[in-house]
């Protein structure tokens, strides 16, 4: 029993000292999570180096080995090892949107340095110089640098400002092709408008300056215009913004309420037979008294018919103004001989992922960027420079037999609205890419818009929306008999076909009472062998 008893007490102390050994391993690195956490963590003394990750990107799992080695053999109880989670730490919210592994090193309560990378040695080096450091800050033989963990260190800095200057160029960039491309509509609808509207001028007079419609007219008439047509119109939210954008004046909460609220009425001017000039010169000549004669600006329509800084009428001042008046405020007379205008694209850029993630990418698209996503379609592999098309939807491409792992899905992603200044402040979204579609690792993000639509030009190219044709299995037609009959003189002629011929012969010919054609299944059985085969379905091998 003595002998027993021993075996056992010593089973049971070696089993307490793994579990402690145990114990004590885990207690190695500590887990931040919430900024009551961290800052109780900061109290600590000696050396103290953070993985700081993201919820999508997850901690640094390959550096956790050679920093318990290092903490064991170096750092003993000078070394304090932790993870913390950005995504829920104030101080931490910098590093985001960063993929790559960050290492914070901090002594008491100070940053001392930031490491970016999986670089072991580098890293290594790091952690024995700042230990070195530590040891001679205690002595007071270094003096550590005051800084804030939130704050950032001289190279964070520099990154910082480079990237800043890159996003101002890149914005200034943007803007400029966003108001070339606005220029070149404006230029493109004038001209085509000019075509049949360039003797006519449209006015549009304020609800409340309608009862002024005598004067306006016997001034017309006396400058040699004439109102061919008037009517009143209810312009709504859209129709008083867009007719905002072309006057400053109408570009305010007060006027816009109005002309969505309340009739406004239209007037379409011409020239009367012995006036020559150019007619929206002449309009506004006689309503905004533009003129080098100072007396008939002071004594102009325009401004007597201003009520609390809301002018009575609203006159183009070029043929840019001129045409987007008149598809505002005289749409069907526009539609009767002009095509509307093509609709705004978005701005947008190209985001690539491989083919195998294709579920996953699109149900990230329905959760975090639905209405987002302007065209999709898979390709033969990720070159932006001359893409290879497979199929334009997943049905298509889930039909497929054979799958490669080069095989890619590419999305066109609107990073903004196509008329913002139009949209609800509600409709606007925040910019850059959803952080949903980041975190699935595209292959390839253009750099930006401009840059987004020559790639996505390549990618999808005009009409590549336009619904395919189907072509329909046609019947074999049936062989007619011939029907001969021979005359008096014993030679044979052909009978004309009976007249039901032709009916019957387009009754046999249609292709509804063809079978359908069996739908394959949306997905393969995961126990068949097509499913293993299937390259696609799973990340590519490391």
């Amino acid at each position: 029993m003595a002998l027993t008893s021993a075996v056992a007490n010593a089973a049971a102390a070696a089993a307490a000292a793994g579990a402690g050994k145990k114990a004590a391993q885990v207690q190695l690195q500590a887990e931040l999570n919430t900024d009551e956490e961290w800052n109780k963590f900061l109290l600590r003394e000696g050396l103290l180096v953070v993985d700081v990750y993201t919820e999508w990107c997850g901690p640094c799992i390959g550096m956790v080995g050679n920093l318990k080695k290092i903490k064991v053999e170096l750092g003993g109880d000078n070394l304090h090892l932790a993870v913390a989670k950005s995504d829920t730490i104030e101080c931490l919210k910098r590093f985001i949107k960063r993929s790559e592994p960050t290492w914070m090193f901090i002594a008491s309560g100070q940053l001392l340095n930031v490491v970016f990378g999986a670089d072991a040695p580098r890293l290594t080096r790091t952690i024995e110089q700042e230990l070195r450091n530590e040891e001679l800050a205690k002595k007071g033989e270094l003096q550590r640098p005051q800084r804030a963990p939130h704050e950032l260190t001289p190279p964070e800095q520099e990154v910082a400002n480079a990237q800043e200057k890159l996003q101002q160029e890149r914005a200034a960039r943007e803007a400029a092709a966003v108001e070339a491309a606005r220029l070149a509509r404006r230029e493109a609808r004038a001209t085509r408008l000019e075509a049949h509207f360039a003797d006519i001028c449209p006015v549009l007079m304020m609800p409340h300056a309608q009862k002024m419609l005598r004067k306006i007219s016997d001034t017309l008439e006396q400058n040699g215009l004439m109102v061919a047509d008037k009517c009143p119109l209810l312009l709504g939210k859209d129709g008083a913004k867009r007719l905002a954008l072309e006057d400053p004046e109408l570009n305010s909460a007060a006027a816009v309420g109005v002309l969505s609220e309340r009739p406004a009425l239209t007037l379409l001017l011409k020239k009367m037979a012995e006036k020559e000039g150019n007619i929206i010169e002449l309009t506004r000549r006689a309503l905004c008294g533009d003129s080098d004669d100072e007396e008939s600006v002071k004594k102009s329509l325009y401004e007597e018919l201003k009520v609390d800084s809301i002018p009575g009428v609203f006159v183009p001042v070029d043929r840019h103004q001129r045409a987007a008046a008149l598809d505002v405020l005289f749409p069907k007379m526009v539609s009767a001989l002009v095509e509307p205008p093509a609709p705004v694209e978005a701005p947008h850029v190209a985001v690539v992922f491989g083919a195998w993630q294709r579920r996953a990418v699109i149900n990230a698209c329905a959760e975090a960027a639905a209405g987002r996503v302007l065209r999709c379609g898979f390709f033969a592999d990720a070159d932006v420079s001359q893409p290879r098309l497979l199929c334009k939807t997943l049905e298509q491409y889930d039909e497929r037999v054979e799958k490669d792992y080069c095989e890619t899905i590419v999305l066109m992603i609107a990073m903004g609205l196509a008329e913002p200044e139009l949209a609800e402040s509600d409709a606007i979204f925040p910019s850059g890419l959803p952080p949903e579609l980041t975190a699935l690792g595209p292959l390839h993000v253009s750099a930006d818009t401009v840059e987004g639509a020559v790639e996505c030009a390549r990618f999808f190219p005009p009409g590549y929306n336009a619904p395919e044709k189907t072509h329909k299995a046609r019947a074999k037609k049936k062989r007619k008999k011939r029907h001969e009959t021979k005359d008096d003189g014993g030679e044979s002629t052909e009978a004309p076909p009976p007249a039901d011929a032709t009916e019957q012969e387009a009754t046999e010919t249609t292709p509804s009472d063809a079978e359908p054609d069996a739908e394959p299944d949306d997905q393969p059985d995961e126990d068949s062998e097509d499913a293993t085969a299937d390259k696609a379905t799973s990340p590519p091998p490391n």
